[in-house]
């Protein structure tokens, strides 16, 4: 080792090693060398000082002595320390410091001998000053303190004894002098307490900044400072690197001004977030922008920055803030929206595609359950019948299935909308029992609607998916009740504050085989039933209770199922609903005999009804005609609505029939031109029932927006058919019959 690091502690190598912590012989070494000046110095001011009481050779031999002392001995003293074991390096130290401490109070002796009043004032000085730097020097090591401070505290015991004697005098300055020593301790304790903080403080401080440095420098953020009153900016490294450039860069770099590495498009957005700061409004910056890289390409960076100094007038000095590289960021976001874009054209394309599988497949399916109504109303052998049964059946259950995915791909495209309208609750709670009674009774299941008293009004719903809800539940039902009852209990709890809705239970129990509480947990999911036993037994697609349950959140409402095994099941079903009449009003129009449900229509012959049917798919030609003409009907088929706009006639026909999807022109627009005429011409309206495999709300209401007087849902039968004409014509004499009372 080239300097020994060692204390002097007596008690052994343990001791030594201890207190090696407190002090550095190299260190003590390099101040003794480094302050070698001034101690020269001061010696040469003392010695002229000292001409005032000594003569001049004495002085002038003492201060060469000191000179030869520090400039030529001592130094062969340090080389010679240097090369020896640390226990024997310390001892020669010590010896030579002393020796040396002897020589520089030599003068003091010889000034407190003189015992003149200035000559003990000097001595005192150079003895106290002694004393302080002796401890702040050597305080480390006791071993060389005491080999400095031995001579001067001989000389401080003995002078004033050469020059009074023996003498109260004498004891008196000496021990004037030793609290100078006492005092000179205290100084350097205090000194050593205040290094030691200070240097804890700056350890503090280093190892923060160390890991500050550590932490910037793994997240790779670029540092910078902007002075904006001398419009100077100061990366460091790594703020360079992200741009690609080197440190060497920087003067060409910024030599047009840091703002040409900003990208025109993000500087209007960017100098807001800086005002907002400057004025106080956020603790620091944060924006996204585009800088300009060495390659000529713009890099997305995440800048953050905070004032860190102002001017005497509160102005904005100095910024420090981070560059974070963005690049890995924004490549993914981009890959996301790209993705995004990908699946909501994807999403699109599967709308149309199943808007346009739906109208396909309705097509020939409209056909086999035409047919098979059709031919059910002929007279047929008993098997025969059955045959036709079947089919139509079948045709029921295909129908049933396509809507509930068809529901389900509007539910997941979000485009499933509600209607809202005023509905009569019996009528539409019936309407959907009596699709299901037939089914009943086939399985011989006893089958029916209990309502509570307040059960009945107006409301305001959406009635196609009340009766869709309710039909699902009461469907699931009587498909797995083999003996018993379904029961549809129906109840309306009135609103407890005023302008609240009232709500709407209905509960759908049954007899059925029921279901555990494993199969409830995901009774509710999509393409799920209870286990897949139940699926071969019983069929469906699973989604019946799904589309349910998401058609009781839009309403607001929920959904719940209560069942044990082989003890039947309970489905209830809250919906808020606001009455749009009151209670009495609606009992005292049942009263007088005016009703709020869509008329009973009564079935007359339809002989020499002259009929328009505009469809363009011969499937669903044939269907109609053979619905129609075995009643009397005098059917004319067109292909399009073109070509049913130019076959129509006032007067030549007393019914249109109109499909409402079509090529060349489709049905609404053939309606709205109809119309059109009639309106020109000033004739009564036609009336036109349009044909539509979208029975949707939303085609609803499309329809009678373009002039239609109903629209008749297919897949179509006999029944549907021929109710859906009576009804379109007697709407449309209701309306002629307004129309000529108002006139009157």
């Amino acid at each position: 080792m080239k300097r020994h690091e060692l204390a002097n502690a007596p008690g052994g190598p343990d001791a030594a090693s201890s207190l090696a912590a407190g002090f550095s012989f190299d260190t003590c070494v390099q101040l003794v060398i480094r302050n070698t000046r001034d101690r020269l110095l001061f010696a040469t001011i003392y010695a002229i000082i000292s001409l005032l009481i000594h003569p001049w050779l004495v002085c002038a031999i003492w201060l060469g002595t000191v000179f030869f002392w520090d400039l030529v001995v001592r130094p062969g003293f340090d080389r010679l320390t240097a090369n020896l074991p640390p226990s024997r390096a310390i001892t020669t130290y010590a010896a030579a410091n002393a020796i040396g401490s002897g020589l520089y109070q030599g003068v003091s002796l010889l000034a407190l001998a003189d015992g003149s009043a200035l000559g003990v004032a000097i001595a005192a000085t150079w003895l106290t000053g002694g004393f302080m730097s002796n401890f702040i020097y050597f305080g480390a090591n006791r071993r060389l303190l005491v080999g400095v401070l031995g001579p001067a505290i001989v000389v401080a015991l003995v002078g004033p004894f050469l020059a009074f004697g023996a003498r109260l005098d004498s004891l008196v300055i000496s021990v004037l002098i030793l609290l100078g020593l006492l005092s000179a301790r205290s100084f350097s304790l205090d000194h050593h307490v205040l290094l030691r903080t200070l240097a804890d403080r700056q350890t503090a401080l280093s190892d923060v900044e160390r890991k500050l440095a550590l932490a910037v420098e793994a997240s790779g953020d670029g540092l910078f400072e902007y002075d904006i009153l001398a419009d100077v900016l100061r990366p460091d490294a790594a703020w360079l690197a992200i741009l690609g450039y080197k440190p060497e860069h920087l003067e060409m770099l910024l030599s047009n001004g840091w703002r040409d590495l900003l990208h025109p498009d993000d500087i209007p957005a960017l100098e807001p977030t800086y005002e907002a700061h400057f004025r106080g409004d956020t603790p620091h910056t944060n924006h996204e922008h585009r800088v300009l890289c060495r390659d000529g390409s713009y890099k997305w960076v995440l800048s953050r920055g905070q004032v860190i100094e102002r001017t005497a007038d509160g102005r904005p000095h100095r910024v420090v803030g981070t560059m974070m590289d963005l690049s890995a960021r924004k490549a993914l976001e981009q890959q996301l929206e790209a993705a995004r874009d990908l699946a909501e054209s994807a999403n699109h394309a599967k709308g149309v595609f199943l808007a346009n599988m739906s109208h396909e497949i309705r097509t020939p399916l409209n056909g086999v359950i035409g047919t098979a109504g059709a031919l059910a109303r002929r007279p047929l052998p008993a098997e025969e019948r059955e045959m036709v049964g079947l089919i139509q059946t079948s045709g029921q259950t295909l129908d049933r299935l396509l809507s509930d995915i068809l529901d389900q791909a509007k539910i997941e495209a979000g485009r499933f909308e509600l209607l809202v309208a005023p509905f009569d609750l019996r009528n539409e709670i019936e309407a959907a029992a009596e699709l299901m009674r037939a089914k009943a009774d086939e399985k011989a299941i006893d089958f029916r609607v209990v309502y509570a008293d307040a059960a009945r009004g107006m409301f305001a719903g959406d009635a196609v998916r009340i009766r869709q809800i309710v039909s699902n539940l009461a469907s699931n039902a009587i498909k797995f009740t083999n003996a018993g009852e379904v029961r549809i209990q129906v109840g309306c709890f009135q609103p407890t504050a005023a302008e609240a809705r009232s709500r709407l239970r209905i509960e759908v129990i049954d007899t059925g085989i029921g279901f555990d509480a494993e199969a409830a947990k995901r009774l509710f999911t999509r393409f799920t039933q209870a286990d897949g036993s139940i699926s071969r037994q019983f069929g469906g697609t699973g989604l019946g209770l799904s589309i349910s349950r998401t058609l009781a959140d839009l309403m607001g409402g929920e959904i719940q199922a209560a069942s044990e095994p082989g003890k039947g099941s309970t489905f209830t079903i809250d919906i808020p609903l606001a009455r749009t009449m009151a209670l009495a009003d609606y009992d005292a129009d049942q009263a007088s005999g005016k009703g709020y449900a869509e008329p009973v229509v009564e079935t007359t012959s339809m002989a020499k009804l002259r009929v328009l049917l505009a469809e363009d798919h011969p499937t669903n030609q044939r269907v109609v005609q053979l619905i129609l003409e075995p009643a009397g009907v005098a059917l004319t088929i067109v292909g399009n609505g073109l070509e049913a706009v130019g076959t129509y006639h006032p007067g030549l026909f007393d019914l249109i029939l109109m499909d409402m999807q079509m090529p060349v022109m489709d049905g609404l627009s053939a309606t709205r031109e109809i119309r059109r005429r009639e309106r020109e011409l000033g004739l009564p309206p036609i009336p036109i029932a349009m044909l539509t495999a979208n029975a949707m709300g939303e085609h609803r209401s499309d329809a009678a927006a373009a002039g239609a007087d109903h629209l008749i849902a297919k897949p179509i039968t006999p029944d549907s058919l021929i109710a859906g004409v009576e009804y379109t014509l007697l709407r449309a004499d209701a309306a002629c019959a307004e129309r000529r009372t108002g006139l009157g």
